[in-house]
């Protein structure tokens, strides 16, 4: 067998220094390891920010039941306290949260107010709550964003006992 070699002169051709490709992937790492970095911020965020709203509603649910605590014990008829000692509960319970830690924003203005139970029962029994949440981001603060929000809503109503006198 023959082999003759493709170029008859096998000594390397010049590159010129304009198409040379040295250092090229210098400027790609820095910027590849800021999109990797950016996407894990988003990543650990995004889970802090789905926790702060489970957080929210957990308080709001909480103060309502609080507020639905507040049962007229001089009445026959199951029916609420005053509007004024239902929301000093509210406000009792996201005020004490936060002296525990919780991160609620504005313990005054979690009460909501007191609704009707519904269209076959015009009782104003069920409470509402609103909770706003404020945690501070941990990898976005990166770019800027520096603190998450996350609010929440919460109802809550006293159940009605017995009613009838037991048969046995």
């Amino acid at each position: 067998m023959n082999h003759r070699p493709l170029r008859p002169d096998p000594t390397p051709v010049p590159v010129p220094a304009t198409a040379r490709e040295d250092g090229s992937i210098g400027v790609a790492v820095p910027a590849l390891a800021l999109v990797l970095l950016l996407l894990a911020g988003l990543v650990v965020d995004s889970a802090r920010q789905l926790d702060a709203r489970g957080q929210a509603v957990g308080y709001a649910e909480e103060a309502a039941r609080a507020g639905a605590a507040a049962v007229d014990l001089d009445s026959a008829e199951l029916r609420l306290a005053p509007e004024a000692e239902v929301r000093a509960r509210v406000v009792a319970y996201c005020r004490d949260a936060v002296a525990a830690g919780a991160p609620i924003r504005d313990p005054d203005g979690c009460f909501r107010g007191i609704d009707a139970v519904g269209a076959g029962d015009p009782r104003r029994l069920v409470v509402q709550a609103h909770v706003d949440v404020v945690q501070p981001a941990s990898l976005l603060g990166l770019v800027g964003v520096r603190e998450l929000h996350a609010s929440g809503e919460g109802r809550a109503r006293p159940v009605d006992g017995i009613r009838f006198q037991d048969a046995r």
